[in-house]
């Protein structure tokens, strides 16, 4: 059980890492500001999931 979660932990934290990496390396203002607004869009949904 604690290498499944060690697994999905990693892989969390490398999609994030991901892309994190994109947002600042490659995407111009127009793209970043797509990637924030879809965040900031989904913010939230995923509240209920986030806070008890």
């Amino acid at each position: 059980m604690k290498f499944l979660l060690t697994i999905l932990l990693g892989a969390f934290i490398g999609s994030a890492a991901t892309f994190y990496y994109i947002y600042v390396n490659h995407a111009d203002g127009a793209e970043q500001e797509l990637m924030r607004s879809t965040l900031l869009t989904y913010a939230p949904f995923l509240e209920e999931y986030i806070t008890p």
